[in-house]
């Protein structure tokens, strides 16, 4: 049988147990936030102005795109590929170095970049439980200017020419024209 002090200590164990779990949840809901919380319309109906921060590998611009579709993107800012280090700040054509390890390998590492993703299908493992999502990806440069005709149809991304993005910092801000959509034609 418990006495009322072991009871009372059981109690606020648990107490403080159930309050940090509560705690913990709410900060990581509240720290996801919303991904597209860096995208606003602007003007005209088809401008957006987005915010891609240089730690982040890919930031979701809350798009889709149509393949055929021409869209136009206008980029400014400055980041720092390395915190601290002097030399290794860029603008979105990125700085003068091409390696092996960075997504776009022909193009200047930090340079701005997209990715169009296309959702096939979405499976579950039998043994895990985990979500695999089969998916179509094509990546493409964009750097401080550029007009492309979308590739694919799916969701659009910005991102980072690089891998190590975590000690980056700055942000590139973008404008965004959606100038013609297949489904107005």
């Amino acid at each position: 049988m418990l006495s009322a002090k072991k009871l009372r200590l059981k109690q606020g164990t648990i107490f403080f147990l159930v309050f940090g779990f509560v705690l913990l949840s709410c900060l990581f809901l509240f720290s996801r936030g919303d991904q597209t919380k860096n995208t606003q319309e602007i003007g005209d109906k088809g401008t957006f102005r987005i915010i891609v921060p240089a730690n982040q590998s890919w930031t979701d611009t809350g798009l889709d795109v149509e393949q055929g579709q021409v869209v136009f993107f206008e980029a400014s800012g400055v980041i720092c590929l390395q915190q601290g280090n002097p030399i290794a700040h860029c603008g979105p054509e990125g700085y003068k170095l091409k390696t092996v390890q960075q997504p776009l390998h022909d193009k200047n590492i930090g340079s701005l970049m997209a990715k169009i993703v296309k959702l096939i299908s979405i499976e579950t493992d039998k043994e895990t439980g985990e979500e695999i999502r089969n998916e179509i990806v094509k990546e493409f440069y964009i750097g401080p200017a550029t007009r492309v005709e979308m590739p694919l149809s799916g969701h659009l991304f910005l991102g980072i020419n690089e891998n190590l993005v975590e000690d980056n910092s700055g942000e590139f801000r973008v404008i965004i024209y959606l100038l013609n959509n297949n489904k107005d034609r």
